[in-house]
């Protein structure tokens, strides 16, 4: 399958192999605080857009990332990723301006049959580099999180790959995958100067060339497309106000307290579950206006840094909000 621009295809449940390089090759993590602010990025995702990582690896001008995407929102997640760690880098290091060389790289993996291949394709990238003690270092990779070596973070998550590897001494036989030879399928691959959007077999890639073709989606729009229904912010409104035991209509009005708490969680799920623009909140729940809700959604993803808590209970309500 080839594109003469990168096309985004997004789904419920789809799995991508994401990468980013630094502007002009430049080190987008000079420092062990630079690669820990892209974990703690990375936990804020897992919380607020449900992202599942399966492997990473933070090399010092680029970085690879395995995940699953069960609500189908990697453009979303992603501008938040990308644009959230260049503000925090830039104000580490008391500079501005751009910090990536552009768009990311997304390649849909086909999970029945590569998942495995593209994990240890991530986590080899500093062997290949000749730096293979960072291979064992968490802050650089997730290796050590597979093998034992490391406690696993919240955030993060084996046991699909694991899996993969058989029923018993799983830890011990993907160490040994790993750290042999990389196949000649997958070298193949990632050595092309253009990368293909998606890995996967004959099958596969005929599958994702039916759905395109159906959805209509011209080869040359980079753009997302999605297949899942988007929830109303009239619904998301009614599940927290079920949720809290409150009345949905009050969630409309600014007050203190669990009225406020509940509302600024419902414009949040609206922002990153529905993917409505702040001006669309701020009609639907009125007298903020815009960056009235621009703010209340910040000081909510501020307080999801260390309220583990709320996180929980976001997550709750994703979920029912999923099933509705």
């Amino acid at each position: 399958m080839t594109m003469s621009r990168p096309l985004r295809i997004e789904y419920p449940g789809a799995w991508y192999h994401v990468m980013n390089r630094g502007a002009g090759r430049k080190n987008i993590f000079r420092q062990a605080d630079h690669r820990e602010l892209f974990h703690d990025l990375l936990m804020e995702i897992r919380s607020a857009y449900r992202w599942e990582v399966h492997a990473y690896c933070l090399m010092d001008n680029h970085y690879h990332l395995l995940i699953h995407t069960p609500l189908g929102n990697l453009g979303r997640a992603m501008r938040h990723l990308n644009g959230v760690y260049t503000q925090r880098f830039n104000r580490s290091v008391k500079t501005d301006g751009p910090l990536f060389r552009g768009r990311y790289k997304a390649i849909l993996v086909d999970a029945d049959n590569y998942l495995l291949h593209v994990s240890r394709y991530i986590h080899r990238n500093p062997l290949e580099a000749g730096q293979p003690q960072w291979m064992h270092d968490p802050l650089w990779t997730s290796y050590p999180l597979y093998i034992g070596e490391k406690k696993k973070y919240e955030w993060f998550s084996t046991s699909r790959i694991l899996e993969m590897t058989g029923s018993r001494n799983r830890a011990s036989l993907y160490r040994r995958y790993v750290e042999g030879e990389i196949e000649d399928e997958m070298t193949r691959f990632y050595s092309k100067g253009r990368l293909s959007p998606v890995l996967g077999s004959e099958r596969f890639i005929a599958e994702i060339e039916r759905y395109i073709n159906k959805q209509a989606i011209s080869p040359e729009i980079a753009e997302s497309r999605k297949i899942r229904e988007v929830p109303s912010m009239d619904n998301i409104r009614r599940v927290c106000a079920e949720y809290f035991q409150l009345p949905p209509a009050e969630l409309r009005t600014s007050q203190r307290g669990t009225f406020g708490l509940a509302r600024n969680i419902a414009m949040h799920l609206c922002r990153t579950v529905g993917g409505y623009g702040l001006q669309e909140i701020a009609n639907e729940f009125g007298s903020l206006g815009y960056s009235g809700v621009a703010r209340a959604v910040g000081r909510l993803k501020m307080k999801l840094k260390t309220d583990r808590k709320l996180s929980r209970t976001l997550l709750k309500l994703q979920e029912i909000i999923d099933v509705e």
